[in-house]
């Protein structure tokens, strides 16, 4: 969890979530507190011990977003899955652990045949 800020002052996760992950941060802080965060008013220094009593709750949004969760487990989810887990003897890591990838979207998944390319664009009247 927060492996890109290892050796950084607590609190700048506080800032973190706040510029990456606001949503979730204000879900679980309002859920915890009662109101929202407002940085202006409350300093780093107070809000990193209220933030680390939210993220002792690993089923909050804050902890998910920090620990790069694919989606956010209900309690059935878990259930389910520590049910199956004590029913098979293969241990694996539930679905919701499994880290969202970022695929660049200007590189291509597989090399495409420029030629086929050009034949298609021929064909479907595609002028570049």
């Amino acid at each position: 969890m927060g492996a890109g800020l290892e050796g950084r002052p607590k609190s700048l996760i506080v800032l973190h979530l706040w510029l990456e992950h606001r949503a979730a941060l204000q879900y679980d802080w309002i859920r915890a507190w009662g109101c929202p965060l407002d940085l202006k008013a409350m300093p780093l220094y107070a809000a990193w011990p209220m933030l680390w009593q939210i993220l002792m709750d690993h089923s909050s949004h804050s902890y998910a977003a920090l620990a790069g969760y694919a989606w956010i487990p209900d309690p059935a989810d878990k259930y389910i899955h520590a049910y199956n887990q004590g029913m098979s003897k293969i241990r694996i890591r539930p679905p919701w652990q499994t880290t969202v990838t970022q695929t660049d979207p200007a590189k291509p998944k597989r090399p495409h045949d420029e030629r086929l390319r050009r034949r298609l664009k021929d064909r479907l009247g595609i002028t570049e």
